[in-house]
């Protein structure tokens, strides 16, 4: 990963409640192999990596841990780091994805869309380019090729999808506090009982 998909991994280890062991997301850095690094190597690797985590986390506990990219001025390099950015946000995701596909929110709530899933399906299919992901993929046809002769293209949709890029990030850094917070919560009652 390039240093935008770093951003994005660690910005999805900051905001996931969830413990995640350092040898399980170097596993996933390094696509599962044992990166043959020597001493020095390792320790400027974990120097690095601990300077990034502190710094999202001092973010993320400002509550300024926010999307990192302003969508009024895109050009070809940033659209390229936007990509990055998602890919490594993605794999971060995919380490503790049975948390993130929980559905706990929208069952409390009774709501029938999932609106952390379908922010999590943004990104998979702005990175995968697979509009089978988007949950309303027949709404955005109609919608943006309700104009255009022949009806809206692949490369069309997904640019009406990545503005929303964004919002599905916040959506997804909000159900993640709300969830740190009840582990909190569940936590100290335990400790006081």
């Amino acid at each position: 990963m390039n240093k935008a998909g770093l951003t994005g991994f660690f910005y999805a280890l900051t905001i996931t409640p969830c413990i995640i062991d350092p040898s399980e997301w170097m596993a996933e850095l390094f696509l599962g192999d044992r990166p043959d690094l020597n001493g020095r190597q390792v320790k400027r690797l974990k120097k690095a990596v601990v300077a990034v985590v502190k710094s999202a986390n001092k973010s993320m506990l400002a509550d300024k841990l926010e999307f990192p990219y302003d969508f009024s001025e895109i050009d070809e390099e940033t659209m390229a780091d936007i990509w990055h950015w998602c890919y490594g946000f993605l794999r971060g995701i995919n380490l503790r994805w049975s948390f993130w596909q929980s559905g706990i929110i929208a069952k409390e709530t009774g709501q029938c869309y999932d609106l952390v899933k379908g922010s999590i399906n943004i990104i998979t299919a702005l990175v995968t380019e697979d509009l089978s992901y988007l949950d309303n993929l027949e709404q955005l046809k109609s919608r943006i090729g309700g104009n255009i002769e022949g009806g809206a293209s692949d490369e069309r949709i997904l640019a009406a999808v990545l503005p929303t890029l964004p919002e599905a990030y916040q959506c997804l850094r909000i159900f993640a506090a709300t969830m740190s917070k009840r582990l909190q919560a569940h936590q100290s009652a335990r400790a006081s009982s």
